[in-house]
This record gives C-alpha cells, sequence and structure tokens, in this order.
C-alpha cells in the first residue's frame, strides 16, 4: 500500500473548512485508508493499490466532501480542439491525452500533483514499464502533438533539471531517470518521444521529460500524457491526473483530446463515461448479512459519488461508476462500498447475534502435520522464510525455464504478483539472493501452498502443502540433500527412495526424485550452474521440494 503525504493547509484549503483530528481518521477510515500519522502540518496516510485516485491532496479533498457534508463540485470535460497523432510503436504502442485549464498553482499544488504523477507511475504503471505519464504547460507548445519513434543519436534537447543540450542516447548515461528508466528502451533503434507541430520535444518516453516544458507556478492550462502497452491503462492514468488535477481548476474544466493511430484507431481521454454495472438488492443483502431497501444502497453509494444512478426498480439499481475509480469492475465492488458505508463495525455487531456454531473447532489435519515438519526441520538445523502464495510469470515459470502454466489474476495491481505460484523452489531460491551478501553458509527451509492448474477437478486447480528446503555454501552438493530428505524422513517413520529425474534449473545428472510410500513425492538437485551464474551466486545451491499433502493422503491414511 502506498504511504501518502499531503497537508493539512491544503486539504482545509481545498475543502474549505477546518479539520479535526476526528474528522481526519473518521472520513479516511471510510476510504479505506490508514491514517499512520497527524503531525503538524503533514498528515500521512496509506492508500489501498486499487484506489489510486487517493494518491494525493487532490483525490483525498473530493473523496471526503460527502462524508463532511460538503456540495459536490463536478468537473466539465469538453472535446479540445487540440488533436494528437501515434505511429506504430509496437514495443510501447498506446498514447493518451488530456487538458485541464484555468488552473491556479501554487508550490505545494505543483509538489502534489508530481506526487501523483510519480505514484501512479512506480505502483499502476510498473515502475513506468506499463505506464509512464507527463506534464506539460499548454501556452508553450503548437499543437498538435505527435507520438513518433526518432533517431536516437540525432535528436537532442535539455532533461528536466540539467543545463544542457542531450541526444537521447546521452540521456539514457548522463542523467538520473535515464539510469533508472533506460533499460525499458534501450535495445530500441529508435527512442519514442512527444513532439508539436514544431518538432520540440515535450518527453522522452518514458524516461524524463523536457525542462523547457515543465509546470510551474505560471502554468495555467497543463496538457497530459500517458503512454504504454495497454490502451486501457493508458486512458485510466489520464483520467485520474486529469480529474484530480481538475480540483485545482476554478472553472474545473477538462478538455478530451482524440489520438489518431495510424492504425485507424482514435481514442479520446479522459473518459467521460464510468463502468455502468446492474446492482441486485438481494445479492448485497446476501452477501453483507443485513437487509438494506433499494434507497439505502442509493444513498449509501452517493458517498462514494455514485450520483448517476441510471434506472432504479424493486429489486435493482443500474449504476455508473465515477470516470476515476478505476477499481469498480463488478456489483461486489459495489457491495464493498456500501459495506464501508454502512460501517463495518455495525456489520461486526450484527454477526454476534448469530446462531452460535454447532460443532467444535480443531486444527485442521494438513496444518497439524506442518508443525511437525517444521519442528523437524529446525531441529536439523535449517532457518524457515515465508514467500507470499502470488508471485508473478519470471520468478515460477522464466527464472527456471519452467514449462508449466499457471493462474494468472485477471487485472494485477502489481507486475510482482500477478498470479498463484505453482512451485517453492523459485522463491526460496530468491530469498537466498537477498541474504546470499550477508552469508556464506544458508540452510533455510519453507512449508507453504501451491496452486496447480488440474482439469481433473472441478475448480480445475488443485492445491497443494508442501515443504522446499535450501542449502547453500560452497562445497554443496546433491549428497548433502540426500542426508537431509533422509534424515527428515527417517523422523516421520517412512521409508524413502531415490530415482533419477528432471527438473527445470537443475543439473540434469545431479537431480534425483524422491519416492515414497508408493509415489513420487518431489524432488532434489543442485540448480545449474547458468542460473547461479545468472543470479550472481558464488557457491553450489541444493534444492528440495516435497509434496506434505501427498506424504498425509498416502503415508498416513
Amino acid at each position: 500500500m502506498p504511504v501518502i503525504r499531503v497537508s493539512r493547509r491544503e486539504l482545509e484549503s481545498l475543502l474549505e473548512v477546518k479539520l479535526t483530528i476526528s474528522d481526519i481518521y473518521k472520513v479516511l477510515t471510510r476510504l479505506k485508508c490508514e491514517v499512520e500519522r497527524v503531525e503538524n502540518d503533514e498528515i500521512e496516510y496509506e492508500a489501498t493499490s486499487d484506489r489510486p485516485d487517493l494518491y494525493s491532496v487532490e483525490g483525498l479533498s473530493r473523496a471526503m466532501r460527502p462524508w463532511l457534508g460538503l456540495a459536490w463540485k463536478p468537473h466539465t470535460i469538453i472535446r479540445s480542439g487540440v488533436t494528437g497523432y501515434a505511429e506504430n510503436i509496437p514495443e510501447r504502442p498506446y498514447v493518451a491525452l488530456a487538458i485541464v485549464k484555468d488552473l491556479e498553482l501554487s508550490s505545494e499544488a505543483i509538489s502534489q500533483i508530481m506526487g501523483l504523477q510519480e505514484k501512479i507511475a512506480q505502483t499502476y504503471g510498473r515502475s513506468r514499464r506499463k505506464v509512464s505519464i507527463g506534464l506539460y504547460d499548454l501556452d508553450i507548445l503548437k499543437p498538435p502533438i505527435f507520438y513518433k519513434l526518432v533517431d536516437p543519436y540525432k535528436t537532442k534537447f535539455r532533461p528536466l533539471g540539467e543545463k544542457e543540450l542531450m541526444s537521447l542516447r546521452e540521456i539514457l548515461k548522463r542523467t538520473e531517470k535515464g539510469l533508472i528508466y533506460g533499460h525499458i528502451i534501450e535495445k530500441m533503434d529508435k527512442f519514442p518521444v512527444l513532439q508539436d507541430s514544431e518538432e520540440k520535444i515535450l518527453s522522452l518516453v518514458p524516461v524524463i521529460n523536457n525542462e523547457e516544458c515543465k509546470i510551474t507556478e505560471n502554468t495555467r492550462h497543463v496538457l497530459i500524457d500517458a503512454t504504454g502497452t495497454s490502451l486501457e491503462d493508458v486512458v485510466n492514468a489520464v483520467t485520474i491526473m486529469a480529474t484530480s488535477i481538475a480540483e485545482r481548476s476554478k472553472t474545473r474544466l477538462i478538455e478530451q483530446v482524440l489520438v489518431a493511430y495510424s492504425t485507424g484507431l482514435v481514442i479520446g481521454a479522459p473518459r467521460v463515461k464510468g463502468a455502468v454495472i446492474d446492482v441486485n438488492v438481494t445479492d448485497v443483502n446476501n452477501l453483507l448479512g443485513i437487509s438494506l431497501t433499494v434507497n439505502d444502497i442509493k444513498d449509501f453509494l452517493e458517498k462514494y459519488h455514485y450520483y448517476k444512478i441510471l434506472r432504479i426498480g424493486n429489486d435493482i439499481l443500474t449504476v455508473e461508476a465515477p470516470i476515476y475509480r478505476i477499481d469498480v469492475k463488478s456489483w461486489v465492488d459495489i457491495a464493498e462500498d456500501v459495506a464501508i458505508a454502512y460501517g463495518y463495525d455495525k456489520l461486526g455487531f450484527e454477526a454476534q447475534s448469530l446462531a452460535p456454531s454447532t460443532s467444535i473447532g480443531r486444527i485442521h489435519p494438513v496444518e497439524y502435520f506442518s508443525r511437525i515438519i517444521r519442528d523437524i526441520m529446525v531441529g536439523l538445523g535449517f532457518h524457515e522464510v515465508a514467500n507470499y502464495i502470488m508471485s508473478n510469470r519470471y520468478v515460477q515459470l522464466e527464472l527456471l525455464g519452467a514449462p508449466w502454466e499457471m493462474f494468472l489474476v485477471e487485472n494485477p495491481r502489481s507486475e510482482r504478483f500477478e498470479g498463484l505460484r505453482i512451485w517453492l523452489t523459485p522463491g526460496l531460491l530468491l530469498t537466498l539472493l537477498e541474504n546470499a551478501d550477508k552469508y556464506s553458509r544458508l540452510k533455510i527451509f519453507e512449508i507453504g501452498d501451491v496452486v496447480i492448474p488440474d482439469e481433473t477437478f472441478e475448480t480445475r486447480a488443485r492445491v497443494d502443502r508442501r515443504l522446499s528446503l535450501l542449502i547453500y555454501h560452497e562445497k554443496a552438493t546433491l549428497t548433502d540433500g540426500l542426508i537431509h530428505i533422509k534424515a527428515l524422513m527417517k523422523e516421520l517413520g517412512l521409508e524413502v527412495s531415490f530415482s533419477k529425474g528432471l527438473m527445470p534449473g537443475f543439473l540434469p545428472e545431479r537431480t534425483a526424485l524422491i519416492n515414497s510410500c508408493g509415489e513420487n513425492i518431489g524432488f532434489v538437485g543442485e540448480v545449474h550452474p547458468k542460473i547461479l551464474l545468472k543470479l550472481e551466486l558464488k557457491n553450489p545451491v541444493v534444492i528440495a521440494e516435497i509434496s506434505l499433502s501427498k506424504i498425509l493422503s498416502n503415508c498416513f491414511k
């Protein structure tokens, strides 16, 4: 969850009211934000990753208004006379543009806007790989705006914060942003830029903007761009930026800019319509365990700016979400807003009146077995680590060259967590990587669940509890792994045997399958030297992974 810091004075200025400490804590809780501290003029809070519209004081003030009994201040979106044109850029094909007019900016306002830009690019934009954002003083530019590829050696401009002209290639090597983000485009023959009609460079995408085009306290009209790999994401980014910056506008006027692509596609941003969703009142009540009417739900949703109620029936509402609420995908998301508005405290109180349990609670067999395994591993001199069940394709598949499949999240909020892990080994290897510079010898283990695609199950998924152990030192060999597996199985009172096997990322002649109770329960082996070289690990690595679920079901029936 991103940590946001805003000026209390700025927040009160935008709201035009004085806030008490109680107001701040009470309202931010209703917005799924966790207040870290309120000290002097600074408010520090954590916002959930699915609400980037709350990453600045502008968006926060807008969201707080209904909870403080303040009137809604709508923005106006009109079609702009400014247009954009986009070349075919396969590596980063999409661009969206918008304009916000009649701004009144201070140094604090610029700081907040730039902070919002950077936080969206870092979180939602996956450190600019998926989406990057730029802001420019429109009065300095000569539209239309062009998104195109140019020669990185011949094209020059003065990067933001620099005093001299540099070629695009020089920018990657000589500026801080170039060193951080240049890897995204450095292998391209030509580099993507934004230019105006006089060929003035606005930005080297997605690295750095032009110093001459930056916004200042004198800026009155701002051009916003977002470029990236997903059309939906760049439109989302521009929509959030434009609607947030409009909170600083005297007229709250936003201009939708049309961008014409070489393919014939024409895209306008920001979007003028939010997600339209049918909400069944019975479904909401069943989910939350309460009894609300259609009008109750309507009133609660207005607290979150769902002012466009398109249809009201006896048991159905058709609502349109605010255009900046990119987290609203289905009626369940709307039900969550209803639940928060109703009050989790009230839901919790009402849940206490439910009928008492008719059965006695007990520890699940797999958890009991995991505790036994944990004690044995600690006794063998291993240290336990814990990784997330969520992972990504690079770690789970590409790192070791695994030719398998994994379940992916349809709309991941972080590139780090885009799917469910299918084995523990890669995570354990990355844990070693984070600690190898501190220790020359390590023995670590992890016990956790993996989720395997399996068509034989009704859910097409099989959850498997596993143990993975790792041994790292200058003389580590397969023998180390075999000895520890034998010791573990002996403690469990089980026979074990080994046979030749292959695993992706492991040495073919130094890998063995582990067999017990008539079934293969896992593997043990030496990580291939080419993997160690890629990860810059100096010593050999031995890893074993065992299915505790298989042991439990086959050996302890």
